[in-house]
């Protein structure tokens, strides 16, 4: 009986570690930051609507902008002064501080609650497009709310722009070419012998110069990044200007660097 009774324990516990593993499963960040508390889509949906948390995306500007909770206050974690910033808006009340940013595999909400080092923080790691899907009333699309989720852009259409590099390079001498690298990345001149016009995400007003001169002169736009990664935010904001000629360089500059 005493055997019995010590396996069906065993099983128990077998089945408690199995259902805590599965939980986790497909969210990298609680596996690499175990001090860090995490809450569910729908934990912090019921919060939420119960006005529980004061919401912080920790996404650079350009990425808030595109898409947001509603509500969210925008803090990035990338900034110089993001330990000032998450610290004195703080001060500014009792509600629990949730961090979020793009998914599951994004670790700038982890590294935001790490980073601040406040007590009262929790990270929502399903990211900002899981809760666009499920509450499209509590999101922001480029200015809309309730977000059309009709105009979120899936991922086989942001393949459709990718280029290889050299069809990018051959298209070059007809297109207007922009670096939407930031200036610490980019490091001097673009990739492509004084081509590329250096137009960070950043800072919108010189993106939007280039991009109105590729409109006006009916010319393919091509732009890269550092990794391949920030253009997807890029082509939210070329859709709404309805530019429909326009490249991205596969891989980025990183690909090239080390072509």
């Amino acid at each position: 009986m005493v055997f019995l009774k010590n396996t069906f324990l065993v099983l128990c516990f077998s089945l408690v570690l199995s259902s805590s593993s599965f939980s986790d499963e497909g969210f990298p960040g609680r596996a690499k930051y175990p001090d860090v508390p995490y809450i569910s889509l729908s934990d912090f949906y019921q919060g939420y609507m119960e006005d529980k948390y004061l919401v912080v995306d920790a996404r650079s500007p350009f990425e808030y902008k595109v898409i947001q909770i509603k509500g969210a206050v925008n803090v990035p974690v990338n900034s110089d002064s993001f330990y000032k910033d998450i610290n004195e808006l703080a001060k500014t009340t009792d509600k629990t501080i949730v961090f979020y940013c793009n998914g599951r595999r994004c670790m700038k909400s982890f590294k935001a609650a790490v980073k601040s080092k406040l007590p009262n923080v929790l990270v929502y790691d399903a990211g900002v497009f899981e809760w666009a899907k499920q509450y499209p009333e509590q999101s922001v699309l480029m200015g809309e709310s309730p977000l059309p989720v009709d105009k979120l852009i899936p991922s086989s259409k942001l393949k459709e722009h990718f280029i290889p590099l050299a069809k990018f390079e051959e298209l070059i001498p007809q297109s207007i070419l922009i670096d939407v690298r930031d200036l610490k990345d980019r490091r001097g001149n673009g990739l492509f012998l004084l081509a590329d016009k250096s137009a960070p995400l950043s800072r919108p007003k010189k993106l939007e110069k280039y991009v109105n001169k590729a409109i006006a002169e009916d010319k393919i736009l091509l732009a890269y990044d550092n990794a391949g990664k920030q253009v997807r935010w890029l082509q939210y904001y070329l859709e709404k200007k309805g530019v429909h000629k326009y490249y991205f360089m596969q891989g980025g500059a990183k690909y090239y660097t080390y072509k």
